[in-house]
């Protein structure tokens, strides 16, 4: 007598079919778990009327994974004098079996098998989820529910007016098309980079996002619904698979974002390591069709995966990766987000919408940072391409450009000199006695010497003028739109520039003077090396006839004297 009563004060409270709440209706329930065998519905009747059912205490049921399966029962009541329909919507969508009686005066009315080892074509409302319409009639009615999977058992039930449901249903349909889109989005982008850039760390980024979308839509259940409705045995598995595979590309993609060959190749030996031993086991469970291991291994795969991805971004900001940092917060939201979505499908903390859609934020986050990221080495990598571009074109001990980029930067000018008939000279010096000065002094002093010279030169150039290093002591300007009048003046006054330098050393401080040859093209000159041969023969002349002077092709030798 004292069971039964004790029994009877645990049965929750009828639902008011006419409340209409968009709530979880789970503390509205009672359920048993079969412990010593599987009860038919009679039997599960029967334990209900001997108050052998515990009442719900969360708004969402949540079992864990590879719990006994379950009966569940909670009544309805229409104080109408007439049916009224609602939708009862099971918001799960990997259970394997799901069985559901409706019940009035004692009798079974209607009865649905459902759950995801059956073809999706067979459920009595297509949905992701397990939804049946019932119209329930005046007075009470009872509704029995058994659920069955190795997977998670988490079993969010909603009692809903038809319309709301589906204004409901429209409403996370939308926001999962924004989840999608905006991953779709960034998959597509950094798809594109890498085959513009082919850099494999946008081509894992890539798949990286894939794997997670293809993970989500096996859980959530759009999969079944849009992509394998008749793949019963792949649907029994992908939740699994796709989680491992997930975790893997997640890891994949922080050896290369975060360059793990280079700076930790142990750790990336480890970490590969670490997805071959999951992958083996996952393998492994499969082989042996045992679902309930091959969920262990890839929910514990996936806790310990978003530990170690914030692990590798503190190690990689800690060696001093500036991109890190942002790996480092979006591994963090990642971290977050997975580890409650994982609890609440564990049944270790209340599963709610935001718990259980937790890891798409986390995603979403983690997802925007690491593009953030990757854009940052974008920029990076551009910057030092640009400066190992201009290194290369720079002499490095005057910082004036080289040969190469003498080439480059007169090819354009040359053209228009050639194509229009435009006056055109080179200035090609030489420092005088430039071995006796580095003999006496030392190479450093030398060095000294040629960086004051390229200095003066830096600071005597029109702009328009290309200067170069030519070699050694050697010195060379381009001189566009030029006549050899006017090289020549330009030419004295840095000639006289020189000879005033003084350049300390440690025992006083020295000077030097130079040679110049000028060249003004001309029809004979075909290319602008025939332009230079030309000023090179100038400057061996004026080397010829005592040096510090200005000689100019075809205008004479001009000695210091003449030109001051």
């Amino acid at each position: 007598m004292l069971l039964l009563a004790a029994g009877a004060a645990a049965v929750a409270a009828p639902l008011p079919v006419l409340k209409d709440s968009v709530a979880a209706i789970g503390r509205s329930t009672e359920f048993l778990q079969e412990r010593d065998g599987r009860l038919d519905l009679a039997a599960a009747v029967a334990a209900y009327r001997q108050g052998r059912f515990a009442p719900g205490a969360r708004p969402v049921l949540d079992f864990g994974i590879g719990a006994k399966p379950v009966w569940i029962h909670f009544a309805v009541d229409n104080p109408t004098a007439a049916p009224v329909a609602r939708r009862l919507s099971l918001e799960t969508s990997w259970l394997d079996r799901v069985d559901v009686y409706f019940r009035e005066g004692g009798a079974t009315v209607a009865r649905y098998r459902v759950g995801d080892t059956l073809p999706f074509a067979e459920r009595p409302v297509r949905g992701r989820y397990f939804v049946f319409e019932h119209a329930f009639p005046p007075g009470r009615s009872d509704v029995f529910l058994r659920v069955e999977t190795p997977d998670p058992m988490v079993v969010p039930l909603y009692l809903l007016d038809p319309e709301t449901a589906r204004a409901r249903q429209a409403e996370q349909e939308f926001s999962y098309g924004i989840v999608y889109g905006f991953l779709f989005a960034l998959m597509a982008y950094n798809a594109i980079l890498f085959a513009s850039l082919r850099s494999a760390r946008y081509l894992f980024y890539s798949l990286y996002l894939a794997l997670f979308v293809a993970m989500n839509i096996a859980y959530t259940g759009h999969g079944f619904a849009w992509l394998w409705p008749d793949a019963v045995r792949w649907q029994q598995w992908a939740n699994p698979v796709l989680i491992v595979l997930y975790a893997m590309g997640g890891l994949q993609f922080a050896i290369r974002f975060l360059d793990l060959r280079t700076y930790f190749p142990r750790v990336r030996r480890a970490v590969i390591g670490f997805c071959a031993a999951f992958a083996g086991v996952l393998a492994l469970a499969v082989v042996l069709g045992n679902q309930t291991l091959a969920l262990l291994v890839s929910f514990s795969f996936a806790f310990l995966f978003t530990w170690l991805m914030l692990a590798l971004g503190i190690v990689s900001v800690r060696a001093g990766q500036k991109a890190a940092r942002y790996f480092l917060i979006a591994a963090f939201a990642a971290m977050v987000g997975a580890l409650l979505t994982t609890l609440s499908v564990w049944g270790f903390i209340p599963n709610t919408v935001w718990t259980f859609r937790a890891v798409e934020i986390g995603m979403l986050v983690d997802a925007t940072l690491l593009a953030l990221a990757l854009a940052y080495q974008l920029r990076v990598g551009q910057e030092e391409r640009i400066r190992a571009q201009r290194l290369a074109q720079l002499d490095p001990l005057t910082a004036l450009n080289n040969r190469r980029a003498f080439y480059d930067k007169t090819a354009a000018p040359w053209s228009q000199t050639v194509r229009h008939g435009h006056s055109t000279s080179v200035m090609l010096f030489d420092l005088d006695h430039f071995k006796a000065l580095n003999d006496a002094h030392g190479h450093a002093h030398g060095d000294a010497v040629l960086r004051a010279t390229a200095e003066l030169l830096r600071h005597s150039v029109r702009q328009g003028d290309v200067a170069a290093r030519w070699g050694g002591e050697e010195f060379i300007v381009f001189l566009p739109e030029t006549d050899a009048a006017e090289a020549m003046r330009l030419a004295e006054r840095l000639r006289r520039a020189i000879a005033a330098m003084r350049v300390p050393h440690d025992g006083g401080a020295s000077s030097v003077t130079a040679s110049f040859g000028l060249a003004q093209r001309n029809p004979s000159h075909l290319t602008l090396d025939a332009l230079i041969a030309a000023a090179d023969e100038c400057l061996y002349e004026a080397k010829q006839q005592g040096r510090d002077r200005v000689t100019a092709c075809g205008g004479g030798n001009f000695p210091a004297a003449a030109l001051a």
